[in-house]
């Protein structure tokens, strides 16, 4: 997926992030970040990413990813990306899958890919279903049910806490 795809991509899902996140500092951060104010925006998340913010986790990843406000990082962006997707962050998910599609900072993993993009789907995530699709061509049907199992007890482990 290009560059600008993913951009715009972002920033639909962080339009609607905005309107259903408490006002405040995330809210500025949004502001900054709209403005193109990276090291800034970055400034302003990373606190609110450190304190537990699931939206301001997956912000950070995306930034870190995009080299946004610091250099631009993978292998950096993946510990973000993780902890928001531990809060059930559809986006974060998707990132993920991308991740493991193309073997960025983590081994390259169709199974792992499916499972994120699964869980990206449940989630709501306004692309992930063609990427699931184009992943799910590529595979065996036992990976498929293989990766299916792994969204179950990923969602099974959010149920959890």
């Amino acid at each position: 997926m290009t560059c600008s795809i993913r951009m715009t991509l972002a920033a639909i899902g962080l339009v609607f992030a905005v309107s259903a996140h408490a006002e405040g500092d995330y809210d500025k951060a949004i502001h900054v970040y709209g403005c193109a104010d990276y090291p800034k925006a970055l400034n302003l998340f990373k606190p609110l990413a450190e304190k537990g913010d699931a939206l301001s986790q997956y912000q950070v990843g995306l930034m870190i990813e995009q080299g946004q406000g610091a250099d631009a990082s993978y292998e950096a962006a993946l510990p973000w990306y993780m902890k928001a997707a531990e809060q059930g962050v559809a986006d974060a998910y998707f990132a993920l899958g991308q991740l493991y599609n193309r073997g960025l900072s983590v081994p390259q993993d169709a199974v792992q890919a499916y499972a994120w993009f699964d869980l990206a789907v449940r989630g709501g995530h306004a692309v992930a279903g063609d990427w699931l699709n184009m992943q799910a061509n590529k595979m065996m049907p036992e990976q498929i049910q293989q990766a299916q199992s792994v969204a179950e007890n990923w969602l099974k482990k959010l149920g959890n806490k």
